[in-house]
């Protein structure tokens, strides 16, 4: 029979017990018991359904085992959304009548290195990443000995095209929204770092106007609020006067008309649409960013609503913010993801000056930059050490 373990004040997973006694989880964690108890049903069902014994687990489809393991897993809606169309796209055409005790690491590798004629180095990965988690799932149902599918090799994926705006290029867009209230988004973004979520998702119980702080929980993801933002962390970000120039105050919607994945709403959205509910970030990407983009000279740049995240976090970078400390404020859960920005940071080296105690050295000055270019490269290029 399924059962749920609380692991946290929001999180529980659900799990039964074989034929054998041993106890099986349904991979990911759950917001509520009831809904951990109905994915471990399902994978118990599934399991035995297909399996009753490892003997039998030889005759088990991939295909029939996604199917079970799909009903069962714990992950967000637009999750599943996105992921969908992996499998069917590139998953189930491979492997769906293939067996699981037949999948080999070899042909997985082989699948894996065709992926990347066709795909991106990142989409080739969240595709193997899919095929990968079905597996682990079915060692947890005792249908796999092992994961054939890890330490799979793929071509290292490509630096980021990330866009930076400078201050004269960011007041070169506002000043081409004609908008106020758009206007408003594009100073809120660049202004505090949040993703598009975390924006659409913001209530006004979540801004302290005295602290000048906003609290980031709830988000808008798939035509709901969601109570937690992603990697599950709340966290707090100051804000500045510059970036609510153009925010008015509340309306008389008191309420966004949103669903909320847990509880009610307490008060209305910051940013809505015109009955209340979370802006679309596709729309206002069509109808505001781009053609702001063009009005000031900036198309060129490729820029997106995501690019105002990176263009908060590279003003902090080279303003001197410890990147630990920017990663705090960009919700990120791990300082490699931050290291995107190191780059940015102005460069310095008065330490290395000091630790060869010449600390006057620092800065070689007008005069000697006068003198490099003046004078012939042979004679700067003496050997500066000489036999003793």
């Amino acid at each position: 029979m399924a059962f749920a373990e609380q692991r946290s004040p929001k999180q529980w997973r659900g799990g039964y017990r074989d034929s054998s006694g041993k106890k099986r989880f349904a991979p990911g964690s759950f917001p509520s018991k009831a809904a951990a108890k109905r994915a471990a049903t399902a994978l118990e069902v599934g399991a035995r359904k297909l399996s009753p014994t490892r003997q039998n687990a030889s005759s088990v489809t991939w295909g029939q085992w996604c199917e079970t393991w799909w009903a069962g897993r714990g992950v967000e809606p637009s999750t599943l959304e996105s992921e969908s169309s992996m499998v069917h796209k590139h998953i189930a055409p491979e492997w769906a009548d293939v067996k699981l005790a037949d999948i080999t690491r070899h042909s997985v590798q082989a699948w894996a290195t065709g992926l990347t004629q066709t795909l991106t180095a990142s989409s080739a990965k969240r595709v193997l990443g899919v095929l990968v988690s079905s597996l682990s799932a079915a060692i947890d149902a005792d249908l796999l000995e092992v994961n054939p599918a890890t330490r799979i090799k793929l071509p290292p994926s490509p630096q980021g095209r990330e866009v930076f705006l400078t201050h004269s290029e960011f007041a070169r867009l506002i000043e081409a929204v004609p908008h106020a209230a758009d206007a408003a988004v594009l100073q809120f973004l660049a202004g505090t770092g949040l993703r598009w979520g975390e924006l659409a998702g913001l209530h006004w119980h979540n801004f302290d106007t005295v602290a000048g702080i906003v609290t980031v929980s709830d988000v808008a993801s798939a035509g709901e609020i969601k109570p937690y933002p992603k990697g599950r962390r709340m966290r707090r970000v100051p804000i500045f006067k510059w970036s609510l120039e153009n925010l008015a105050p509340p309306t008389s919607i008191q309420k966004c008309t949103t669903p909320h994945r847990e509880g009610g709403c307490r008060s209305g959205l910051i940013f809505h649409n015109a009955a209340g509910g979370a802006l679309d970030d596709r729309n206002f990407s069509r109808r505001v960013l781009a053609p702001a983009l063009l009005a000031a000279g900036l198309s060129d740049l490729g820029a997106t609503l995501h690019d105002l995240r990176h263009t908060y976090a590279s003003w902090l970078v080279q303003s001197g913010v410890p990147l630990e400390r920017i990663a705090d404020l960009l919700g990120h859960s791990s300082i490699n993801t931050t290291q995107i920005y190191a780059h940015l940071a102005p460069a310095r080296h008065d330490d290395i000056a000091a630790a060869f105690g010449r600390g006057e050295d620092s800065k070689l000055g007008t005069e000697w930059g006068q003198t490099f270019t003046a004078a012939p490269f042979t004679a700067l290029s003496r050997p500066i050490l000489r036999a003793v």
